[in-house]
């Protein structure tokens, strides 16, 4: 509301005539009392507020600038209750923004949300690192299986997990071979049982590299060492000379070790392939038939029982296969984890070696061979439930 009053003025005395009335005068003095108090009721009103009142949520309103000579000035905010005139300047509406802004303060700084830098997704690798011949291991959490750094070079970890499994035997162990003793060997059956069952799966396993481990196809040629090496574990375990068992073997072992010189070099090659693989747990399979029969059996073909003094013989037999397959699979879980992979067969994998984890641990003082159902212990049955898993579990995998 302008400030400015028009106040009646009487007519001029000169266009009139006459002089100016009372009721003239009184009029002027009114409007001028009427000005007088708008101006102190305008000036104690911004004195009170001191500041202007904050910012409505309603659309931003921009009054259009006036004419210079059109131009008032500005008014001080009616107290509530005052009604606005009608007559107001022309406006220009502005949209709305998408979030209202916050009332303006003192100390008011323009908020910036805080950019986090973007993180790397992390990456996933699938093969295991394989450190060249060290002998750090990493630990299989879920199993307790700890599995082997292997080389980067194929197949030279798996030849020397063979050549230590054998010379363990033959100069590592008190009394070294001991089926060919003819005094001592009779009262160490344990033992030797052990280690006819250690011979019995290198010789499966050197068959296996011979035959397709470390052939292209079916057209490529044997490795000399390695049928030499072969032939050598196949003489009879109790010989005691002409040749001994011991010379055999060691003979056998220095050719599985030529045999590696020749992988480290580059002249011969280890083939990580899926129907290697198949053909490995094949032939460890076949082989767990014959040591699952004579876990269970309690009859021999002709009728005779199984004696108490030869079940021990069985047990002992049984662990030295499973040794062997143990210390060989944990190579392959490493070497052949791709082609495991090709074939989902990871967990498969895993898994028969905790079956075989489980039978290492087996170490009873005495064997005993009670009823299933009886007070005591059938050790034999006890050993027999993770090998048929691993049975059951390879024959799975054969089936890709």
């Amino acid at each position: 509301m302008s400030r400015c009053v028009q106040m009646p003025f009487a007519a001029s005395p000169r266009a009139t005539g006459k002089g100016v009335g009372p009721l003239a005068l009184g009029l002027f003095l009114a409007g001028l009392v009427v000005f007088l108090a708008a101006e102190a009721f305008a000036l104690q009103k911004h004195t009170l507020e001191g500041v202007s009142p904050a910012p409505s949520m309603e659309p931003s309103v921009k009054a259009s600038p006036a004419p210079h000579s059109q131009q008032r000035p500005a008014q001080a905010p009616l107290p509530e209750g005052h009604q606005q005139p009608s007559a107001a300047p022309s406006l220009e509406v502005k949209p709305a923004p998408s979030a209202p802004a916050q009332p303006a303060t003192p100390h008011a700084q323009e908020f910036k949300p805080e950019e986090k830098p973007a993180t790397p997704e992390p990456k996933v690798e699938l093969h295991p690192p394989a450190l060249p011949g060290h002998a750090e291991e990493e630990k299989h959490e879920e199993h307790r299986v700890v599995l082997p750094q292997i080389s980067p070079t194929p197949g030279v970890t798996f030849v020397e997990t063979m050549i230590g499994l054998m010379e363990h035997e033959l100069k590592g162990r008190f009394l070294g071979w001991r089926p060919n003793d003819l005094i001592l060997g009779r009262f160490t059956d344990n033992i030797n049982n052990y280690q006819l069952g250690v011979l019995e799966a290198m010789r499966f396993t050197t068959l296996r590299l011979k035959d397709s481990l470390t052939r292209m196809g079916e057209a490529d040629t044997y490795d000399r060492d390695l049928e030499d090496a072969l032939n050598l574990f196949m003489n009879k375990a109790t010989l005691f000379w002409f040749p001994s068992a011991e010379t055999s073997y060691g003979e056998a072992v220095e050719h599985l070790k030529k045999f590696l010189e020749k992988l480290k070099t580059g002249r011969r090659s280890f083939y990580y392939r899926v129907d290697n693989l198949l053909s490995l747990l094949k032939t460890y399979g076949d082989l767990l038939g014959n040591v699952n029969k004579s876990l269970i059996i309690d009859r021999y073909p002709d009728g005779r029982p199984v004696s108490w003094f030869a079940v021990d013989d069985y047990f002992y037999y049984a662990k030295g296969v499973g040794h062997v397959m143990y210390e060989i699979l944990k190579v392959c879980r490493v070497g052949f984890y791709e082609q495991l992979v090709t074939l989902d067969a990871v967990d498969i994998m895993d898994e028969i070696l905790h079956e075989l984890h489980r039978a290492e641990q087996m170490d009873p003082w005495i064997v005993l061979d009670g009823d299933l159902d009886g007070f005591l212990a059938n050790h034999r049955a006890n050993l027999n439930a993770p090998f048929s898993e691993v049975a059951h579990l390879i024959t799975i995998v054969s089936r890709f």
